[in-house]
């Protein structure tokens, strides 16, 4: 019997050493286990250590997301928002590639090798050229002639006729660059969640529309001195590319909608349906008949996300008549405001019966359009050159107190100004996608396949609407593109559940 004292000290013993609880093993002798060492931190006094912020890269990519928003709604290489948007561009580029530990490329490819040779194929038309060289490039003739009045056949010349507007294309590029390294940055939970703030920006840009509208041609919220005053343009300066913007979102929309847990499906199933039917009414108001083309594209788009009527059928009675009086109240308002201060000209548009092969300037330009692709091909003129270009050609028969900015078919000015070099390299990505389409279309839909088919379908619109317009030379639409090609080229994972 050992003395209470020596009982005592042998347990104080054991709990200093062990710092844990006794565990008696099956021969009767003891072990002790002791707390496992915490990996955490201590709390230090005066810091918010409680706070997990982002990453810089990925508060880097947000504020350059931002800021292509809220000032990359045109095309233009005059107007004074890229004096904000493209150094705030390069910032955030280098806050990313100075703090990331490394950039996934894989995860996207073929993306940035076809990035990559689209940024050489303009690169190559700012090296210059000997004479003998310059002198014999198809649809030079005119240009040679004024070159030797001035004294000047003897000098080197790149390739691009405008090299200052050339310089302008190959420094655009960084938008969509800094786009596609902020995706690679992001982890897969971060990739899926850019939905949401997509959807919020569209959401932001039809209510910016309808203040515009509201507030007459000379209102503020007009950002642009060249744009659709008078329309529900939003955060674009051109109704065509807000009804692009607009037809897009919706296989977005029913992504969204199929993601939802079983317990919010009913919800976002009637919030779905009520926006899809407002964002048709509102391309309706909006004017364009493009980008009334298109919306039936996305109403198509959508249902090929997921062809099934899940969704919809457990919509009860009650949310069904709650989304058709919305619906109506919404058409109402919109049709007031139209037809309020004489300002029907959208609705006019659409019912007009003028012959369009008479009025529209884009069709009557196609001609002079054709004889410059064949006076200039294969090497084309110089990416941006297309203003000059055109008014060098340009019949007498077409002059007019405004200017033809773009082609309005941006296949056709890519081929004048790129040439055949850029046609290929489009050639090459309009296989990748097609490919990655019909792989995304045949698997299994799961979150993450219906999410590619929605940006597969996303870029079918863009495709689509620059046909007839210019799009994708909007940064906010350049940037949308390029995140829909990276949703699309990443591999999806089979693990993965459904967002909440």
């Amino acid at each position: 019997m050992k003395p209470a004292a020596d009982q005592d000290m042998k347990q104080n013993r054991t709990r200093s050493l062990a710092g844990g609880r006794r565990k008696t093993r099956a021969d009767g002798t003891f072990s002790y286990k002791g707390h496992q060492k915490s990996s955490r931190p201590p709390l230090k006094s005066g810091r918010l250590s409680f706070i997990k912020l982002p990453a810089i890269p990925v508060l880097a990519f947000a504020v350059f997301a931002a800021t292509t928003a809220l000032t990359g709604g045109s095309s233009r290489l005059d107007i004074v928002w890229l004096l904000i948007l493209r150094p705030i561009t390069i910032l955030c580029l280098m806050a990313m590639f100075l703090t990331a530990k490394r950039i996934p490329w894989g995860d996207i490819r073929p993306i940035p090798l076809l990035f990559a040779a689209f940024a050489i194929t303009i690169a190559m038309q700012l090296v210059a050229l000997p004479p003998a060289v310059w002198q014999h490039i198809p649809g030079r003739e005119q240009y040679n002639a004024v070159a030797l009045a001035l004294n000047g056949g003897d000098q080197w010349h790149p390739l691009t006729l405008t090299p200052d507007r050339t310089w302008n294309s190959l420094i655009s590029l960084l938008v969509p660059f800094t786009a596609m390294v902020g995706f690679l940055l992001l982890n897969d939970r971060q990739r899926r969640a850019l939905l949401l703030p997509i959807l919020g920006l569209v959401a932001f840009s039809m209510l910016l529309g309808v203040a515009q509208f509201a507030g007459g041609e000379t209102s503020s919220l007009y950002w642009y001195s060249v744009s659709g005053r008078g329309q529900l343009i939003g955060l674009l300066a051109n109704r065509n590319h807000q009804g692009a913007l607009l037809a897009l979102t919706l296989p977005l929309l029913r992504v969204w909608v199929l993601q939802a847990n079983h317990s919010a499906r009913k919800l976002r199933g009637s919030i779905g349906l009520g926006a899809a039917s407002l964002i048709v009414i509102y391309v309706l108001v909006l004017g364009s008949r493009a980008g009334m083309a298109l919306a039936i594209v996305g109403l198509v788009g959508a249902f090929m996300v997921d062809p099934s009527l899940e969704a919809s059928r457990q919509i009860s009675k009650r949310q069904r008549l709650i989304i058709i009086s919305s619906i109506a109240v919404g058409v109402i308002v919109l049709f007031a405001m139209t037809l309020n201060a004489d300002r029907a000209v959208s609705i006019a548009r659409l019912v007009q019966r003028d012959d369009i092969l008479k009025t529209e300037p884009r069709i009557q330009a196609l001609p002079t359009l054709f004889h410059i692709m064949a006076q200039t091909f294969p090497f084309g003129t110089g990416f941006g050159s297309f203003v000059p270009v055109y008014t060098s050609f340009e019949p007498d028969s077409l002059l007019g107190p405004t200017y033809f900015n773009n082609a309005h078919n941006d296949l056709i000015e890519l081929i004048i100004t790129g040439g055949l070099p850029a046609v290929f390299v489009f050639a090459v990505f309009l296989g990748w996608w097609g490919r990655a389409s019909y792989r995304c279309f045949m698997a299994s839909p799961t979150p993450a396949i219906q999410q590619q088919r929605a940006t597969a379908w996303a870029i079918l619109i863009l495709l689509l609407a620059s046909l007839v317009d210019y799009p994708l030379r909007t940064p906010i639409l350049g940037t949308l593109f390029t995140i829909f090609a990276c949703w699309l080229a990443a591999s999806p994972n089979s693990t993965e559940e459904n967002p909440a």
